[in-house]
């Protein structure tokens, strides 16, 4: 009997809501499947040392392959996936998209390792980005639970009116419609960063109040787990 391989997300892109890591985990050892898991949106953002959501719910050696971006958090380019070595050789020798590209320039390499290091030294960076969630949390009452804020609104009209009233208030805010995702589930999709401020949080909040209303709507992954 062929070994079974579980992929999922980690933080998922447009809900904003983590993938059930422990029940995976749990899962994992009644079944004995491979686990992979794509955390190109918590790399660097979670974790004590930045080490994505895996150390976010202390559980990295339950992970058997980990697939993420240079493009996010790192802010260079690429991607990379972590694994054992035995995994690393299997790749190397039998991954097509691997044998086949171009290899990563030196100085991209070299910003990835860079952004490595300021992850891990400089924490103050993530205490920002939670501590923006925190604040939008207060303000608005809506119960987010990462830095991706998926606000749904409804309409392709609904979401497209509120965004354009959001770029008139100096906030650029992209309505996300079919088919990236199903009808009458159009929203407002909010990333918050370390860069922003709590004056930032409290102005767009302000902004956002006079084109949706926060006790109507709607937001994918309030409980902070997707369902298996």
């Amino acid at each position: 009997m062929q070994k079974k391989v579980v992929v999922t997300d980690s933080l998922f892109s447009m809900d904003g809501d983590f993938a059930p890591m422990i029940e995976l985990v749990k899962l994992r050892k009644q079944h004995d499947f491979l686990l992979v898991i794509d955390d190109a949106h918590g790399t660097f953002v979670c974790g004590k040392n930045g080490g994505g959501v895996a150390e976010e719910f202390h559980c990295e050696r339950d992970v058997d392959i980990c697939v993420g971006t240079l493009s996010k958090a790192a802010g260079c380019h690429g991607g990379f996936i972590a694994c054992s070595k035995r995994w690393k050789q299997l790749i190397q020798s039998r991954g097509r998209s691997f044998i086949f590209s171009t290899a990563t320039p030196l100085p991209i390499a070299a910003a990835a390792h860079a952004a490595v290091i300021v992850a891990r030294k400089e924490t103050w960076r993530r205490r920002a980005i939670w501590s923006r969630v925190q604040d939008f949390r207060a303000l608005t009452g809506i119960p987010i639970n990462s830095p991706i804020i998926s606000l749904v609104v409804g309409s392709e009209e609904k979401a497209l009116k509120a965004s354009r009233s959001l770029l008139k208030s100096g906030f650029h805010v992209t309505a996300i419609r079919p088919p990236t995702v199903p009808p009458n589930s159009c929203r407002l999709r909010v990333t918050l960063s370390a860069t922003h401020t709590r004056a930032d949080i409290e102005r767009f909040t302000t902004a956002l109040s006079n084109c949706v209303n926060f006790q109507e709507i709607g937001i994918h992954g309030s409980s902070g787990y997707a369902r298996l």
